[in-house]
């Protein structure tokens, strides 16, 4: 066990395993990272495999893109297998007022250059294999 270092991070979850990957690439070396149990065993696991982009605003969004970003190079990067798939998402309206906002999150999504675009109930029953009951569905993005 070590005395002394130049950064304690205390919890090994998304957050902070980000703040060592980051000093690390700082040039920081003196760093521990301790946790009380498994890396990542706690809230970030049970949040594990949704990682959307788009967020209420530009800044959290910028976040989130980066950060989708980074896992696509982190395996080569990293010499590691990080389990890294991206597959997309399906969002539902089954309001008029639901579809609306929908279609305003494809229009904030294109500023970005985030592919999210409106399609119909048909294109994504199509698209997601009639993974739902299409009744009462008025669109998706």
């Amino acid at each position: 066990m070590r005395d002394h270092a130049r950064a304690v991070i205390i919890g090994g979850g998304v957050g902070g395993a980000s703040i060592a990957y980051h000093l690390t690439l700082l040039g920081w070396n003196d760093i521990v990272l301790v946790d009380r149990d498994q890396l990542t065993s706690g809230s970030t696991f049970h949040s594990a495999g949704l990682v959307g982009q788009l967020r209420s605003s530009v800044t959290l969004t910028k976040m989130m893109m980066y950060g989708a970003e980074l896992y696509r190079h982190l395996a080569e990067e990293t010499g590691h297998d990080v389990g890294w798939h991206e597959v997309g998402s399906l969002r539902l309206a089954s309001t008029p007022e639901r579809l609306e906002e929908l279609s305003r999150q494809a229009g904030w999504a294109k500023t970005f250059g985030l592919p999210l675009d409106l399609i119909s109930t048909d294109e994504a029953l199509e698209r997601f294999h009639g993974l739902f009951d299409p009744a009462d569905v008025l669109g998706a993005v």
